[in-house]
């Protein structure tokens, strides 16, 4: 019996979609690398990208504005700190409401291009 006469169900071996290693189809992660494997792999989406949502960043610039919410929900941690440590004054409510109405006209592709960004997973 050649090797092309087996049933597909059997074990089967594939390439891991982020380090190009050997596994089993099964998996659903990467042993070597720990990535995910499947439809997220097949669909073409990055399961380390980080998508933000401008509309729930828009409400953080409106509402809570004084503290700098906005800033850290969208990675700026730098910034967010100015706005909380300044919070006493409401120059970060004013500035805050400047960036919601800026955040408000940008267009969603602008938004994600600017803010989703990519997380290095690091083995141990």
């Amino acid at each position: 019996m050649k090797t092309s006469d087996y049933p597909l169900s059997q074990h089967k071996e594939s390439l891991c979609t982020q380090c190009s290693q050997k596994i089993d189809s099964s998996l659903i992660t990467c042993p070597e690398c720990h990535a995910t494997q499947g439809l997220e792999a097949l669909a073409g989406v990055d399961p380390n990208i980080h998508i933000k949502n401008q509309k729930l960043a828009i409400w953080f610039s409106f509402l809570l504005s004084g503290l700098g919410i906005h800033k850290f929900y969208l990675g700026q941690y730098m910034k967010g700190s100015l706005y909380l440590v300044f919070s006493w004054t409401l120059v970060p409510v004013l500035v805050g409401w400047i960036d919601a109405i800026r955040t408000l006209n940008m267009s969603p592709f602008n938004f994600a291009q600017r803010y989703s960004k990519r997380v290095e997973r690091y083995c141990i």
